[in-house]
């Protein structure tokens, strides 16, 4: 299996990653890539896995950049857009582009990825599963348990998308993605650690379970709606350590504020006040346990006055107290 990548800021101006079929992996590796650029700074990190490769990347590109990328194996890709944007443009007119806003994820499948992804924002963070029908068959079995779409796209070679539109990556979810990217183990344990949580993932996915907690504007929104929901959590992301009120939000959405707690809801299965508290908490537990915080500098830093306060939420969001992560 080999992609080529092509862009300007590779040293070479093109890069060929080579994989074993299936991405068939009997011991565990791991590698590293500084990439320090005039344009693109950051980091790819790459772990190979059993029937898996996992891609994270945080970069910073203030002009954006673009990747031409070809392939000659068939790719399943689920990809999470943590910040930034995606947008691919394939080479061939009757394949279907794919965007992932900031925030999103998809889950989709090409029989030839060729094509060119174009990226404007600064600012990338992503966690990219790739995989093959090998694996997808491991956990789904041989007839894709009711995905007959799929198998019907894999079997007369056309692209498929999971959903149309890409997905909101709700709190919790967010929360198992730092713990992947973030995963401590080592060596062997590492390796099963990320394939049990990364295949559970998957199957929670594709059976539709786990990807129910979040819909897209066309299921459930008008478009204008959507988009406003879109901007309020942008904004909440960015200024979740303020005291945010509804009154505030509402025309950063373009909605009433009633319409406004209405379709939030329904994006995010919360409420605009928990999806705030689920972010100060992620953030607080991070900080104590990463950047070894104490409790007290943790509350401030996510927005509390008093750490006694923040202390009580912190126990009913996760159950226990914060002082057990130091």
């Amino acid at each position: 299996m080999k992609f080529r990548l092509e862009s300007s800021f590779f040293e070479e101006n093109a890069v060929v990653k080579t994989f074993s079929k299936d991405f068939c992996a009997e011991a565990f590796s791991e590698e590293t890539f500084i990439i320090d650029q005039e344009l693109v700074k950051g980091s790819m990190h790459e772990l190979h896995l059993d029937h898996f490769c996992l891609i994270t990347q945080d970069l910073e590109a203030s002009a954006g950049y673009s990747i031409n990328i070809s392939g000659n194996s068939p790719l399943f890709k689920l990809h999470f857009e943590l910040e930034g944007d995606y947008n691919f443009c394939p080479l061939d007119p009757s394949v279907p582009a794919i965007s992932i806003p900031a925030g999103h994820f998809k889950i989709f499948y090409l029989p030839r990825p060729e094509g060119c992804l174009n990226f404007k924002s600064s600012s990338r963070k992503t966690l990219e599963v790739l995989f093959t029908e090998k694996l997808l068959r491991k956990i789904m079995g041989p007839d894709y348990s009711g995905l007959s779409s799929l198998k019907d796209g894999i079997k007369e070679d056309h692209p498929f998308l999971l959903w149309e539109e890409s997905r909101i990556i709700p709190v919790e979810l967010q929360q198992h993605i730092r713990e992947i990217i973030s995963c401590r183990y080592c060596g062997h344990i590492k390796k099963i650690y990320l394939e049990a949580r990364i295949t559970a993932m998957l199957l929670s996915f594709l059976v539709d379970d786990g990807a129910k907690n979040s819909v897209s504007q066309e299921d459930h929104l008008p478009k204008k709606e959507y988009t406003g929901i879109l901007r309020v959590e942008e904004h909440i992301k960015k200024n979740f350590r303020k005291n945010l009120t509804i009154n505030d939000l509402a025309p950063i959405a373009g909605l009433n504020t009633s319409k406004l707690k209405q379709s939030f809801k329904k994006v995010h299965s919360t409420t605009i006040f928990k999806y705030i508290t689920g972010l100060r908490m992620e953030k607080a537990k991070e900080l104590i346990t990463h950047e070894k915080m104490s409790v007290s500098e943790a509350s401030y830093e996510v927005g509390y006055k008093n750490p006694q306060h923040f202390t009580v939420a912190f126990k009913k969001y996760y159950g226990f107290l914060p002082s057990s992560l130091n």
